[in-house]
């Protein structure tokens, strides 16, 4: 199955959607009732289905014949994968998706849940918060991936339910969500919840905060507890998003000092630059010193700090 991955974030254009007796459906499916003028239709001014809409329609029928045929999870899945490439073409095929996320397979309900959020993203709120509430990890992190590609702006469900998240796949998907579709409201609960937060799916939630976060002194402070982390990514993020807020007090500048010492010289390197920005001091430090000329500058540094901080 691993050919079927598919991306977190994005998608297809959607075609226009407008009420029909109170349902959703495509212009391509009101296209259906019209004279095809290539056919000897009366259509007049009416556009001829385009080759490649013609093109959808065998693909989303055959599809369709495939999934009521076919009695293996596995398939479904399949299927489910090139219904999401389909996006508003296979609408007409939303109660087959919505059906097979009551599949026994993890991985089936989880091609249903993106299947949903491609085909229908207006609609699929509903089915996506079910996802999220399923006892399988995958399911859940499928769940978050199509919140995601549906664009779902109230991303409240997701940040909810990240306290009692242990795993951590769901709670990359569920961040990555947030650092695409997060607005500047959504820092607070992001800033409360980075305690639960595994250290990759923190990498996002600080590139948010940085990005959409406008409350430097409430966030800088929450990300430099991550200074000294062991994931090497994690404390040259920390270190360069300080840098970037531009905020600094004593306990700040205090974790920084930390980063001189640091066995990696790509977390010393953003450490001291992010120090002499945020102060305007030098104090000799050199990438290069040895490691007992680094831990005489760190000294230095703390002291200055205390001084000065």
């Amino acid at each position: 199955m691993a050919g079927l991955s598919l991306a977190c974030c994005g998608g297809d254009d959607d075609r226009e959607k407008v009420d029909v007796g109170g349902g959703k459906k495509t212009v391509l499916q009101q296209e259906d009732k019209k004279p095809d003028s290539a056919h000897g239709g009366s259509g007049g001014t009416e556009q001829a289905v385009t080759p490649q809409e013609r093109q959808a329609r065998a693909k989303v029928k055959l599809l369709k014949e495939r999934l009521a045929k076919t009695t293996d999870s596995d398939d479904r899945a399949e299927i489910l994968g090139e219904v999401v490439t389909l996006g508003a073409h296979a609408m007409s095929m939303w109660s087959e998706v919505v059906a097979c996320f009551k599949d026994e397979e993890p991985f089936t309900r989880g091609f249903a849940l993106q299947a949903a959020a491609k085909v229908n993203p207006t609609s699929c709120r509903e089915l996506l918060e079910q996802g999220l509430k399923d006892d399988e990890a995958e399911v859940r992190k499928m769940a978050a991936e199509a919140w995601c590609q549906a664009e779902i702006k109230d991303l409240a469900p997701l940040l909810d339910i990240v306290p009692n998240e242990l795993e951590a796949q769901v709670q990359m998907a569920i961040m990555v969500a947030v650092e695409k579709h997060g607005q500047k409201y959504h820092a607070a609960q992001v800033t409360k919840i980075m305690g639960d937060l595994d250290s990759n799916a923190l990498k996002p939630a600080i590139r948010f905060l940085v990005e959409k976060g406008e409350d430097a002194p409430a966030f800088a402070p929450a990300i430099a507890e991550y200074l000294d982390r062991a994931d090497l990514d994690l404390r040259v993020l920390a270190a360069r998003s300080i840098e970037k807020l531009g905020f600094k007090n004593k306990a700040i500048l205090t974790k920084l000092c930390s980063t001189l010492v640091d066995e990696e010289s790509s977390v010393r390197k953003a450490g001291i630059e992010t120090l002499r920005k945020l102060t305007g001091q030098d104090l000799g430090y050199a990438l290069e010193d040895s490691e007992e000329e680094r831990a005489e500058s760190e000294k230095e540094w703390r002291d200055w700090v205390l001084k000065n901080g």
